[in-house]
């Protein structure tokens, strides 16, 4: 179904369905950013565009004959500092403990996904 997507993987919806979830966290993460700063916050909006970015760059990585290793690096970065730009703004505008536990939950499940991610990474453009 998704070999169109990625066709030099064994497994093409297994890709897809990490990058889905992945996504599906991002999404989160901005909704939290959101729904504590407004949606046409700075933060927000730079939250939105580095989801948008992290994805499009990362199919494009995983594609044959994609963008590389050095986009791969730029991605990771990136991911990180979505990560860091939500901590943030959990960490300052906190909303007490049912503020917080989501937050928390959708971070871990994301902070995880980018560590996968290495591992798909070299899977994609070190061990060819």
């Amino acid at each position: 179904m998704f070999d169109w997507l990625f066709p030099n993987w064994s497994n093409p919806a297994g890709i897809a369905l990490l990058l889905g979830v992945r996504l599906g966290c991002n999404v989160a993460l901005t909704a939290l950013v959101a729904r504590r700063l407004g949606r046409r916050h700075r933060r927000t909006v730079a939250m939105a565009a580095g989801t948008l970015a992290s994805t499009v760059i990362t199919v494009l990585v995983l594609r044959p004959g994609g963008l590389g290793l050095a986009a791969s690096r730029v991605e990771f970065v990136l991911q990180l500092t979505l990560l860091a730009v939500a901590g943030y703004t959990v960490a300052r505008e906190p909303r007490g403990v049912r503020g917080v536990l989501p937050a928390l939950g959708v971070g871990l499940v994301a902070t995880f996904l980018t560590l996968v991610m290495v591992v798909v990474y070299g899977e994609a453009l070190v061990a060819p």
